[in-house]
């Protein structure tokens, strides 16, 4: 059973440092930033997005955070990394297209996610289709 994620002191100072470096175009990490859907303020989280067949997604590892709910109410969001700002309108995906991005972000950030995502099997596409419903998936468009 893969552990459940909580924002602790930690992992607000692991975000903070994250979010530093996505601005100062270090490591792989994007700021995310959306509309709470209770407050109306801006929110901001690293994200990790990943490229799939000229697309770009965004994965909730840790499952249906607040970024994944604020996004649902509003899907407009911008993406910033350095001097980079991108507007972005979110459209949650299922199925195959989101197995197939499952596959991919996991292959490429597991050594981050692997206490927190459950992959039954092998990690086939069927094993990660099969788990979409609890790690939410969305097609970053313009």
């Amino acid at each position: 059973m893969a552990k459940r994620y909580t924002v602790t002191t930690k992992v607000r100072l692991v975000n903070r440092f994250v979010s530093f470096l996505a601005s100062r175009e270090m490591g792989d990490s994007w700021v995310l930033t959306t509309t709470g859907r209770k407050s109306g303020q801006r929110r901001d989280v690293p994200v990790t997005p990943v490229e799939v067949d000229g697309h770009r997604y965004i994965v909730a590892p840790y499952g249906a955070v607040g970024w994944v709910k604020n996004i649902r109410a509003n899907p407009h969001a911008t993406l910033r990394r350095g001097s980079a700002t991108v507007r972005i309108s979110a459209v949650e995906v299922s199925g195959e297209e989101a197995g197939a991005v499952l596959a991919r972000y996991y292959a490429e950030n597991q050594k981050y996610v692997t206490d927190y995502m459950d992959i039954p099997g092998d990690g086939t596409i069927t094993d990660f289709i099969s788990v979409t419903d609890r790690y939410p998936v969305f097609r970053a468009g313009a």
